[in-house]
């Protein structure tokens, strides 16, 4: 395997900047902010086993190429090597006052997709979903950069169509339908860990922003009689016949929206040979900050944490790396109550959820969330085989985060900001 080479190299042009402590005899380091150099990497797999780490870019995830053995050492074909390999992405657009969150994955023996809409102003919440054996009527081809992911099951279908420059999403059900073009962004979150004794998992998360599209209401969405109260400028009241990604006619009334230019969206795409049973929790905020500064925060535990971490945040787009956070649930403890978080710092805050990083000395990355659970899609399967709970939860947070002096020691406060947390426990 061909090792990467990370060094720290000082210009003469950063000589200036340095300061000798005469004293000590070392030399200080500026104060000013100083991005970690990553490494840029053609493809994963390289000798038959995949670069772990965190990376500036991943061109190609040719996992194929993986060099996998049964604990017998015997080689893994090609195609037991496709069966195995789990796959999932997804996406949430924020046009106020809706929050649009779709997914799609598959494990091979199942294939499912999802799609929920929120409206924060009404607190009305819609969901469609599917769920189909192996991976019929589905493709999952290619990967983040280059690649396909579809599922279509009756009047459900999505469509997320992937490129180097942007991804095409096309979601079409009998509530909604979406259909947005997708601008990526230069600085995503790459990571590639270890699972298990001889798996992998590789995520890219990254902000993204609307280059155009349009959501559309049919009249059996919850959201339909509502819109006669909200975006009346925007709307279009008319009777559609709706062809996206295919479909056969959908004829009916409807209410269109064109989605904001600039509009905030995330994407979440995994491929991996995932542990038998795996458990996560995710935290995740897409928001405009109220100084007019977009940000963007991911956070998990329970994966990608074998000597790397998948935790960031974006501010204006400008990535920030983040220490291992540590999450509890304390929803057992309210007796089902959903207190709301307190907005003085000074007061015990009583919420569902709390996320904070452990300091140990090595970091002074300050992170203190609490999240208050508004609403959530839950779904639970049990096959014996396989199984998944799945409880992914829209809400608010309060807290702060405090980055490191070496980030540039930004503060950012959070103060009832709507976002996600997820728990997952998957048996695969």
């Amino acid at each position: 395997m061909s090792q990467l080479r990370r060094t720290t190299q000082i210009t003469q042009k950063d000589i200036g900047e340095y300061k000798m402590d005469r004293q000590n005899n070392t030399i200080k380091a500026p104060t000013k902010t100083r991005r970690p150099r990553l490494a840029h990497i053609d493809q994963l797999i390289v000798d038959g086993q995949p670069h772990f780490g965190v990376f500036a870019e991943v061109e190609r995830i040719n996992y194929l190429d993986y060099h996998s053995h049964l604990i017998s050492q015997k080689a893994v074909s090609q195609r037991r090597k496709q069966f195995k390999a789990n796959q999932f992405a997804f996406v949430q657009i924020v046009q106020p006052p809706y929050r649009i969150c779709m997914a799609i994955a598959t494990i091979k023996l199942a294939s499912t997709v999802f799609a929920y809409i929120y409206n924060e102003h009404t607190g009305e919440f819609e969901v469609v979903e599917a769920l189909q054996p192996l991976t019929h009527n589905s493709e999952f081809s290619g990967d983040h950069r280059q690649g396909r992911m579809s599922l279509k099951q009756g009047k459900l279908s999505l469509v997320l169509q992937f490129s180097e420059s942007g991804v095409q999403l096309d979601l079409v059900s009998k509530q909604f339908a979406v259909s947005a073009q997708l601008g990526r962004s230069d600085q995503p979150l790459a990571v590639c860990s270890p699972s298990g004794r001889r798996g992998w998992s590789f995520t890219q998360k990254e902000p993204l922003t609307v280059i155009g599209g349009t959501l559309t209401f049919f009249a059996d969405s919850k959201h339909y009689p509502k819109l006669a109260d909200t975006d009346s400028d925007n709307k279009t009241d008319n009777r559609v016949d709706n062809k996206l990604s295919g479909d056969k006619a959908q004829t009916g009334l409807s209410h269109s929206l064109p989605l904001k230019p600039h509009a905030l969206v995330n994407l979440d795409w995994t491929l991996g040979f995932m542990r038998h049973e795996t458990n996560w929790f995710w935290s995740c905020i897409t928001t405009e900050l109220p100084d007019g500064r977009t940000f963007m925060l991911n956070l998990s535990m329970g994966v990608n944490e074998t000597g790397v971490s998948e935790n960031a945040c974006w501010i204006d787009g400008q990535i920030y790396y983040l220490p291992p956070v540590l999450f509890s649930r304390q929803s057992d403890l309210t007796g089902g109550k959903q207190p709301k978080c307190g907005t003085n710092p000074d007061e015990p805050r009583a919420c569902a959820w709390q996320v904070s990083h452990l300091n140990l000395g090595w970091s002074d990355v300050e992170i203190e969330l609490s999240f208050t659970p508004i609403s959530v899609y839950k779904k639970t399967d049990n096959y014996g085989v396989i199984a998944s709970v799945f409880e992914q939860r829209i809400g608010t947070y309060c807290g702060h985060i405090k980055l490191s002096a070496a980030q540039g020691g930004h503060v950012v406060a959070l103060d009832n900001v709507m976002g996600l947390a997820e728990d997952h426990f998957a048996k695969w």
